[in-house]
């Protein structure tokens, strides 16, 4: 009797998930990031931009994103116009997803120096940014 105790135990304790995964994703994106790529879209959009053309300064303690978006290339998707914006992570399904002014930007995949959002999933554009 005492090990299907101990078993049932184990089975609930590794079973248990970690409720501070968006936690840290948002802390590691705090910060200034610059956008650096959009592809994607419908006619398979590949546009370059330089870094400070297009910043992305994310507030942890606010829970808001300024954007400073300086392109002036005409007839290309360039993001959200300048202007500052509440966020927020969610996690549905194991994959965490960037929410910006209550819209989904995509799926988000976050390293110390990059991050990308794809709603590929759609025929929607991949956004990359680069610290």
């Amino acid at each position: 009797m005492n090990r299907i105790y101990i078993l049932l135990l184990s089975i609930i304790l590794v079973s248990c998930s970690n409720d501070d995964d968006s936690q840290s994703q948002t802390s590691a994106l705090n910060g200034e990031w610059n956008l650096v790529n959009i592809t994607g879209g419908f006619i398979g959009m590949d546009q370059d931009f330089e870094k400070g053309i297009i910043v992305w300064n994310f507030n942890e303690s606010t829970q808001k994103v300024t954007i400073t978006n300086n392109s002036t290339i005409d007839g290309v998707y360039n993001g959200l116009p300048s202007g500052t914006y509440p966020y927020a992570i969610s996690a549905p399904a194991d994959a965490d997803e960037l929410i910006v002014n209550e819209n989904s930007l995509g799926f988000l995949e976050l390293t110390s120096n990059s991050f990308s959002v794809s709603e590929q999933f759609g025929d929607g554009f991949t956004i990359k940014f680069e610290r």
